[in-house]
């Protein structure tokens, strides 16, 4: 485990980390000062010691006071800096993930990031803040007790030593079965996630076709294997603590035979005796928590392998680029741009086009010639394996993957909504509020209609992936979106499928108006849309063949 990558995101709290081991420590001495203040009292009291009983007695309390204090305390500082480190690791483990390339997502299950954004970071920030801040205070405590019992009966205390082994080799059997439970649990966790995740997004289909009972069958498997791996696990965890106790209890009891046979010998006062079994007590408190802190930190082990193995990943190659464009003029070209999706063969090759700054270009061909895959590549969410692509003359892999984004607005096949009003769908994290803008892609998307007719208007709730709207009002709505932003160039993937011949052709005669001077690239077969266009282009096995202006709009 590799403890340097955790304490890393922990340096900024270091310093409640430190109080909180130190507040630990100070507990640590006030915990082995109690056996021996209240043997010695016991002896006083007994007579067989001459000491004051008032002094002893107040200072037992006290010593009682500010370990109840210190405890409460340190409860208090562990919640709070485990809070705040959770927060730093989500935040950097959601800002990570959110910077991985299209690819990596591509590969990964959705539940499976979920996860490790959620309790697999709160495993870790407890970790840190509950059991390795908590390890110093008690090893001061396991020591501290050896020490006072050698001190008070070096024979009895040798009892100690011949136990570490047997804790040893525990320890060592228990934590490598936790550490495959914790594993398996993780991954029955993580389908249940999954599973319910794409079950709620299918549950459309899922009512269709009738199979709710095949859904659910499989979800309450699912759900009673993460049952069984958890509790296999709790019984492990639970297994090795109380077992290390008794068999620290054990020991007590024959240190309390062969101790009372020396009292009746004279050998040793009561007290002495009281105090040797409090430590002996005391001493299985330190032991049983180093247990389950092996315990815990088997299954931070394989959290943290987890996250560094997200984290061993590279971010999107844009993110690390110096190159600079405050706002395009839309000229854009693919020069002999070769590309295949990973273990699939290419699906363009050495294709070139020029779209000049301005022009209106649409692209037909049939289903996966690769329109949608120049899409991509242009947006970068995918590099190309050979040639390059260019916006105003400059290649877009030495431009900074942010500024290149904000030139297009763009409308993919399937609108990209979340569940919030239409307002904020439409604003979409704009960094400026402009409600004249807003109303003027409303109308230009011809969503305004039906917008009006809505009790809360644009600040009507639309469901999760717009649920509560239809496949029309989804696309306006994704339409609207991309017009807000107002950038040089725009990218509609199929933008109008949904709409009704009326709306669409309204649509087409609103972008005649009103895009003159921005670059459009459409994919579509649909007439209308097809209008907005100054060159059509067809793709054939990665051949283009284009049809200049001729019975299409003029430039």
């Amino acid at each position: 485990m590799k403890l340097a990558f955790l304490t890393s995101r922990a340096r900024p709290f270091l310093g409640e980390l430190m109080l909180i081991s130190g507040l630990s420590l100070i507990s640590a001495f006030a915990t082995l000062a109690l056996p021996w203040l209240a043997g010695n009292f016991l002896s006083g009291v007994l007579g067989d010691t001459a000491i004051d009983l008032g002094s002893t007695l107040v200072l037992l309390v006290v010593a009682l006071v500010c370990l109840t204090a210190i405890n409460i305390a340190v409860a208090i500082l562990s919640e709070l800096a485990s809070g705040r480190i959770l927060a730093g690791l989500r935040r950097e483990t959601y800002d990570h993930i959110q910077a991985m390339p299209i690819s990596f997502h591509d590969r990964s299950r959705t539940g499976d990031l979920l996860a490790l954004m959620t309790y697999e970071v709160d495993r870790l920030s407890r970790f840190l803040t509950s059991t390795l801040a908590g390890v110093p205070s008690m090893l001061i405590t396991a020591i501290g007790a050896v020490a006072l019992l050698f001190v008070l009966d070096p024979v009895m205390a040798l009892v100690v030593p011949v136990l570490v082994p047997v804790f040893f080799v525990l320890l060592k059997l228990m934590g490598r079965r936790l550490r495959v439970l914790a594993r398996k649990a993780r991954k029955a966790e993580t389908k249940l996630m999954w599973m319910g995740e794409t079950d709620l997004d299918m549950l459309p289909a899922i009512k269709a076709f009738a199979v709710e009972e095949h859904h659910r069958n499989a979800y309450h498997q699912a759900v009673e294997k993460a049952r069984i791996l958890a509790l296999g696990q709790t019984r492990l965890s639970a297994f090795v603590g109380p077992v290390v106790a008794l068999i620290a209890g054990l020991a007590a009891i024959t240190i309390l035979l062969v101790g009372s046979e020396q009292v009746a010998a004279g050998t040793r006062t009561p007290g002495e005796l009281f105090a040797f079994l409090l430590y002996a007590a005391l001493l299985t408190r330190p032991v049983s928590g180093l247990a389950d802190s092996y315990g815990a930190f088997q299954v931070a082990r394989g959290a943290l392998a987890r996250l560094e193995a997200v984290f061993g990943k590279p971010l999107e190659p844009g993110y690390a680029a110096t190159g600079r464009l405050a706002r395009s003029t839309g000229a854009i070209a693919f020069e002999n741009v070769t590309f295949a999706y990973p273990g699939r063969p290419p699906v363009l090759t050495d294709l070139s086009l020029a779209i000049a700054p301005g022009e209106v270009v649409a692209l037909t061909g049939a289903n996966g010639i690769g329109k949608s895959t120049m899409i991509r590549l242009l947006l970068r969410y995918y590099d190309p394996q050979g040639g390059r692509i260019t916006i105003d003359g400059q290649d877009i892999a030495a431009l900074q993957v942010q500024d290149l984004r904000r030139q297009f607005g763009y409308v993919p096949q399937r609108p990209l909504l979340f569940n919030g009003t239409i307002r904020d769908n439409i604003a979409f994290g704009a960094d400026v509020d402009d409600p004249a803008a807003l109303e003027r892609a409303v109308a230009m998307a011809q969503a305004a209609d039906f917008i009006s007719r809505l009790p809360q208007g644009l600040d009507t709730e639309i469901g999760d992936e717009g649920i509560r709207l239809s496949g029309g009002q989804q696309q306006r709505i994704a339409l609207a979106r991309a017009l807000y932003r107002d950038p040089p160039v725009y990218i509609f993937d199929e933008a109008t499928s949904m709409y009704d011949l009326e709306g669409e052709a309204a649509f087409v005669e609103a972008c005649i108006r009103s895009l003159g001077g921005r670059t459009v690239i459409i994919i579509t077969h649909r007439p209308a849309s097809l209008a907005l266009a100054h060159r059509i282009i067809h793709m054939d096995e990665q051949r283009l063949t284009a049809n200049p202006v001729g019975g299409t709009r003029q430039a």
